[in-house]
C-alpha cells in the first residue's frame, strides 16, 4: 500500500461518516424547522430517493397532522407512488389519493387527487387483447370525477381520457369478434360486432366491423343481413377497400343464392290420367 493510498483512505470514510450524518439530519423532522422547511425538504429528497422522501412527509404529517403542509404532505406521498410507475406502486398511488380525498374532502387540491385517480388506472391500462380490467376502472374514476368537479380543468381533461379508454375497449371488443371470425365462430362473432356498434358508436373502423358482420352473417346463411351490411358499407364507406370488396361480396350472394335454388327439388306435377281422389259424402239420418 502507498503512502498516498494510506492519507486518501481516512478521508474517504470521514466523507462517508458526514454523508450518513447529512442524510440522518434530512431525515430528523425536529431538525428541519418549521412545517413549510420540512414540506420543501421533502420535495427535495423525494425526487432522489421516493422512499426517504416519503418518510420526512409521513413526519410531517404525525407532528403537525392539522397543518396545510400535512395536507401537502398526503399529496406528496401519493404523487411520489404515482411518478414510479409500477404496477403495485400505481395501487399505492390510488390508495393515498383516495384517503385523501376522504379526508380532506373540500381542499382545493381534491380535484387533483381524484383526477389523479383516474390516471393510476388509466397509467395501467393495457393493450386490446388483455385485460382490461384497469381501462374500466379508469373510465368509472374519471366519470365519478367529472361528475364531483364539472367544469374544471381536470374535468375536460378526464373527457378526453374516457375517450382513449374507449376507444381501447372497443378495439379489445373487436379484436374479439375477429378471433370468433377466423376460427369460424360465426354467432361468437356477430354478437361481439353488435357489441360493438351498440356499446361504442364512436369506433372509428366501422367500414371494415360492417364488411366482417356481413361475411359472419353469409357464412351463417343469413344472406339479407349480410347483403344489408354489405349496402352499408358500400354506402357509408364508398372510397374504403372494404367496399370494394362488399361489391364483390354481393355477386357471391347472387350466385351462392341462385346455386341453392337451382339445387332445389322441382315440385312433383299431378299425374292428369290418374282420376282425382273423391271423398265420399257423408250420410246423414233423421232421427
Amino acid at each position: 500500500m502507498t503512502k498516498r493510498t494510506i492519507l486518501i483512505a481516512p478521508l474517504l470514510l470521514l466523507a462517508l461518516f458526514c454523508s450518513q450524518k447529512e442524510e440522518e439530519l434530512q431525515l430528523d423532522p425536529s431538525k428541519l424547522g418549521n412545517d413549510k422547511e420540512i414540506y420543501e425538504r421533502a420535495v427535495k429528497v423525494v425526487k432522489r430517493q421516493p422512499e426517504r422522501g416519503r418518510l420526512l412527509f409521513k413526519s410531517l404529517i404525525q407532528l403537525s397532522p392539522n397543518s396545510v403542509y400535512a395536507q401537502k404532505a398526503k399529496i406528496g406521498i401519493a404523487d411520489s407512488y404515482y411518478k414510479e410507475k409500477g404496477e403495485g406502486t400505481l395501487m399505492l398511488a390510488v390508495s393515498e389519493y383516495e384517503e385523501f380525498v376522504s379526508m380532506y374532502p373540500n381542499s382545493p387540491d381534491a380535484v387533483y387527487a381524484k383526477y389523479q385517480i383516474g390516471m393510476c388506472y388509466y397509467r395501467g391500462m393495457r393493450r386490446p387483447g388483455r385485460d382490461q380490467e384497469n381501462t374500466h376502472l379508469a373510465i368509472d374514476a374519471f366519470e365519478d370525477m367529472i361528475k364531483r368537479f364539472p367544469g374544471t380543468r381536470e374535468a375536460e381533461d378526464a373527457k378526453e381520457k374516457i375517450k382513449e379508454a374507449r376507444m381501447n375497449l372497443a378495439q379489445h371488443y373487436f379484436r374479439i369478434a375477429m378471433t370468433n371470425y377466423y376460427i369460424k365462430a360465426f354467432e361468437g362473432a356477430v354478437r361481439r360486432f353488435k357489441m360493438v356498434l351498440n356499446d361504442y358508436p364512436e369506433f372509428e373502423e366501422k367500414d371494415e366491423l360492417y364488411f366482417f358482420a356481413g361475411k359472419s352473417y353469409f357464412a351463417m346463411r343469413d344472406f339479407d343481413t349480410a347483403v344489408s351490411f354489405f349496402q352499408r358499407t358500400i354506402e357509408d364507406y364508398p372510397s374504403s377497400r372494404f367496399a370494394r370488396r362488399s361489391k364483390r361480396m354481393l355477386k357471391k350472394v347472387q350466385k351462392e343464392r341462385a346455386r341453392i335454388e337451382e339445387s332445389r327439388p322441382a315440385p312433383a306435377e299431378p299425374d292428369r290420367d290418374e282420376e282425382p281422389m273423391r271423398w265420399p259424402r257423408a250420410s246423414f239420418h233423421r232421427g
